[in-house]
């Protein structure tokens, strides 16, 4: 894959990504397909874009939080990357990949209208501006959590970095929604920059298909989220971390997303065809790090040579480090659990901390980073492929 960055628009409206999708699909008809694979709460499409002729089929998503703006910056990058390959290149030949740029659309709206109020409107391609506003929160961030850790409990200076206004959300139903989470929460507007849930306060990766039980468990001891999130609720509809009260239940995100990959899943044993799931790519923002392994219930040799092989080749790219939690109740653990035979890999883009826009605070370094993840995916796919 070439080394190159192409997409140079790093923080987009979601309005302005719709058109730009709209405007890749009528230039590349015989190349991209676009699917409407469900939708949210206030209506909003969830889009999964095809492209590849082979039968080794690859999932990639981002945006599962509203706030990682990054990871669907990425999405969007490895979109236009593939379609920049000769259709007779050996990715394309050998495999079909489904984008998934922003599986939590709300979430997305919520975050990153309130990012964009902070710029002017003649500099959204300003690198320095970007760049500047970035690093400034992405040190104030920083310095709340060394706060927060000494014992303090004060109020949070990266809040103010970001203004923010309720009034930002154009779409007057989703605006009322959030409204009401906000009052319910004892919360202001000054957190809607960090909205990581949907449009109804729940989160999509706490939305847990096999461990429910165990996160509200989880929840209940928490009570507010980590770090500079600790007057963030996590046991009701809240701007991050609320599981709410059953699996799927007012998270279509999440219903969406099982259904399309039980689908992709079940060409693994359609003895008629050659065509198979192979991997799926989950997109998260911060931190520079890969979740992989199943657990010990369900792991056997062959998963775990599959596992330590590709987060090992993925690591040999980005240098990203390998992560072993202690509690594996996500979204993602679940088709780690349950699938055979396929690499189901979380991935923290970018090496600086700072939701939504610490990432930006280096754009040479993150288009580095960018790049480094483009090749971490064809060799990781390349690897199990052969094996």
């Amino acid at each position: 894959m070439e080394e190159k960055i192409f997409l140079r628009n790093y923080i987009m409206s979601y309005d302005k990504i719709m058109n730009m999708l709209y405007t890749l699909l009528c230039t590349n008809k015989r190349k991209l397909e676009k699917r409407c694979i469900g939708k949210t709460t206030f209506n909003y499409s969830i889009d999964c874009y095809k492209i590849g002729k082979g039968n080794n089929h690859v999932l990639l998503y981002g945006t599962t939080h509203g706030c990682e703006l990054v990871s669907t910056y990425f999405i969007l990058e490895m979109l236009i990357s593939l379609l920049k390959l000769e259709q007779e290149s050996k990715i394309i030949k050998d495999y079909t990949f489904h984008l998934i740029p922003i599986l939590n659309p709300e979430g997305y709206i919520i975050s990153s209208s309130n990012v964009l109020a902070n710029i002017s409107t003649n500099s959204l391609n300003n690198i320095e501006e970007i760049e500047r506003i970035s690093s400034k929160y992405l040190e104030v961030y920083n310095r709340d959590d060394e706060i927060v850790l000494s014992g303090k409990k004060v109020p949070k200076n990266f809040y103010v970095i970001l203004k923010s206004s309720i009034f930002n959300i154009k779409d007057s139903k989703l605006a009322r929604s959030v409204f009401n989470i906000l009052k319910n929460c004892n919360l202001n507007e000054s957190v809607l920059s960090v909205w990581s849930a949907n449009g109804v306060g729940v989160d999509p990766n706490s939305n847990s298909i096999n461990c429910f039980k165990e996160i509200v468990e989880l929840r209940r001891k928490q009570k507010f989220a980590a770090l500079r999130y600790n007057d963030i609720p996590v046991t009701k509809p809240s701007p991050m971390s609320y599981p709410g009260v059953g699996t799927f239940c007012n998270c279509p995100e999440n219903y969406v997303l099982y259904n399309y990959i039980k689908g992709l899943y079940s060409m693994n044993y359609n003895k008629l065809n050659e065509d198979k799931l192979v991997a799926i790519f989950s997109y998260h923002s911060t931190g520079g790090e890969i979740y992989g392994f199943p657990t010990e219930k369900c792991m056997d040799s062959k998963k775990e040579e599959l596992y330590k092989c590709g987060m090992d080749k993925y690591k040999e790219a980005t240098g990203y480090k390998i992560i072993f939690p202690e509690t594996k109740y996500g979204v993602m653990d679940f088709y780690r659990d349950s699938l055979d035979n396929v690499l189901a890999l979380t991935i923290e883009l970018s090496k600086l901390n700072a939701n939504p826009i610490g990432p930006f605070s280096d754009i040479e370094e993150l288009n580095k980073e960018i790049i480094n993840n483009k090749n971490a995916i064809v060799n990781t796919l390349n690897l199990i492929s052969n094996k």
